[in-house]
């Protein structure tokens, strides 16, 4: 699941003239009959919401009020004041300016025409307070707070990360809670700005766009949407002529194959690299202890090794898991091989829990995968399948994993070069005229749809880690006549999951050709025509 909380403004969007429609409340109370978490978060205080909303303790988990200044938990009866109170001096400016307010446990709540008034009251006693506007009213926060670090002290509680988040709004004060969703949504009659910013506008207005959503999305997992949104995929590169190389944070299924010391190791730190600078979480299963200098990088921690230090239990690991900034290495080189299988199914038995329970890590990655997972099968197959999250596998060849974890493969990085080398050697005699058996398999790589669906031929782009500036060459499907990479460096070659239509699930037929797995059933047609000439 993807999707692991819903948060959502007040006024405006799912409710209208104070209140909460029948239709909209069954609508919100199927999100927590998901499984998932509903958070309200809102500009009003609190005993004005109660007023507004007598079912507030059973609608919702969490409820950010004063716009960000206030945290309560209903299940608990817990009330957390975010923010400094309204300061004295303040106070007092404000009435001998005339101006009409309410006070708050951290908000000074007013009307926009005070606005001027407001601000020379803030500067005359040199608090620091933000004016913050919502459709007419006016709010005076401390400085600092909003209802994007309310809200995250709502996910903090309930262990949860902004990259499982979906929020909706409609006000000027919602584009700091858009802001750290990792899918934002705004109802069709929001205001201009917040729907040029959103990643979803809705069809209905309001509250009418809320059941929308969750009825077409949320329920759904989100998983077509999020999936398809461009401004999370993490960047691997670039391209000669400047294209950036990337694949989706969610759902994907990275398969990095070849021999040794050909740069496996080196993509493999950047996507952890990425990962890292994206905030987001990871458990590393590594049987060799290849990638102990990752814990460079700002939060990554090993365990485990030949040193003094421990790997954790089954029951610690799911503890560490459950953290949305755990960025674990599991050093396995100390254990004898059987160890290592061992103790790796039941770290994937603890990520398998931690996922379901909330999403996290982000993504798994296991290197070495085949002494996990070998042809032959293994407990552990079974829970190396891709689901909504995200599955990084290395190894030396495809064709040493179970069937059913190749099966999971969306796309393959392969650092061999001279199998690409040969590759194109008989495309290029196919061009120039040569047996009709290579013109057969220039002619398979081309698929409906053109080369932006993964079907042209590889270009040349280059991938840089960190500080080091240790670099290694990636080819990703690109248009016929692209840039071809050179001899002695570092390969990769993504196969598959590139230009890939939304929800479309599996590799496309080329990628599942080099897994050594059965054409997808609408492309066996296809598969049988076109014989045996293509390019793996």
């Amino acid at each position: 699941m993807i999707i692991h909380a819903l948060a959502v403004d007040y006024d405006g969007t799912i409710a209208q003239h104070g209140q909460v429609g029948t239709t909209t409340a069954a609508a919100l109370a199927r999100v927590r009959e998901s499984g998932r978490r509903l958070l309200l978060v809102t500009g009003r205080m609190l005993p004005d919401l109660r007023n507004a909303c007598p079912d507030l303790d059973r609608m919702f988990d969490a409820v950010v009020a004063e716009n960000g200044g206030l945290l309560y938990l209903p299940a608990r009866r817990e009330v957390r004041t975010l923010g400094d109170p309204p300061e004295a001096a303040l106070v007092e400016a404000l009435r001998l300016r005339g101006v009409r307010f309410d006070l708050g446990s951290s908000i000074v709540a007013t009307d926009e025409p005070y606005a001027e008034a407001a601000l020379a009251a803030i500067r005359e006693t040199g608090v620091e307070r933000t004016l913050v506007f919502n459709k007419g009213s006016l709010m005076l926060l401390p400085g600092g707070v909003t209802k994007g670090t309310g809200l995250l002290a709502a996910l903090t509680t309930f262990e949860l990360s902004p990259h499982n988040l979906c929020g909706i709004g409609d006000a000027e004060n919602d584009h700091a809670l858009l802001a750290l969703c990792e899918c934002s949504v705004a109802v069709a009659d929001a205001v201009p700005a917040l729907r040029e910013r959103a990643d979803h506008v809705t069809r209905g207005k309001g509250p009418a766009g809320v059941v929308e959503f969750i009825e077409e999305h949320v329920v759904a997992d989100a998983a077509a949407l999020v999936g398809g949104l461009a401004r999370h995929h993490l960047t691997l590169g670039r391209t000669a002529s400047g294209e950036s190389v990337t694949i989706p944070a969610h759902g994907s299924g990275l398969l990095v194959i070849g021999p040794s010391a050909t740069g496996k190791s080196t993509l493999t730190g950047v996507v952890v690299e990425r990962l890292v600078y994206a905030q987001r979480s990871f458990c590393l299963l590594d049987p060799e202890g290849d990638h102990e200098t990752l814990t460079e990088l700002e939060g990554v921690v090993a365990l485990g090794g030949k040193s003094h230090r421990t790997l954790p239990t089954a029951d610690e690991l799911r503890q560490l898991l459950r953290q949305p900034s755990a960025r674990l290495v599991l050093n396995l080189s100390g254990l004898t091989m059987a160890e290592k299988v061992v103790y790796a199914t039941q770290a994937l038995g603890a990520v398998a829990a931690a996922r379901s329970a909330s999403g996290l890590p982000h993504w798994l990655i296991v290197d070495e995968a085949d002494h996990i997972a070998p042809a032959e099968g293994s407990s552990a197959a079974e829970l190396l399948r891709r689901g909504s999250e995200s599955l990084m596998l290395i190894t030396l060849a495809a064709e040493r994993l179970a069937p059913d974890v190749r099966r999971g493969v969306s796309a393959v990085a392969s650092t061999e070069l001279s199998s690409h080398s040969r590759r194109r050697g008989r495309a290029a005699h196919a061009r120039r005229g040569g047996p009709d058996e290579d013109r057969q398999r220039c002619r398979a790589r081309q698929v409906p749809g053109g080369a932006a669906r993964g079907a042209a031929p590889p270009a040349r782009t280059q991938v840089r880690r960190g500080r080091a500036a240790a670099r290694s060459q990636l080819l990703f499907p690109r248009a016929p006549g692209g840039a071809q990479s050179s001899r002695g460096e570092p390969q990769a070659v993504l196969r598959a999951g590139r230009g890939r239509r939304r929800g479309d699930v599996g590799a496309p037929p080329e990628a599942r050709r080099l897994l050594g797995v059965d054409a997808e059933p609408d492309q066996g047609r296809r598969a049988g025509r076109r014989g045996r000439g293509r390019r793996a």
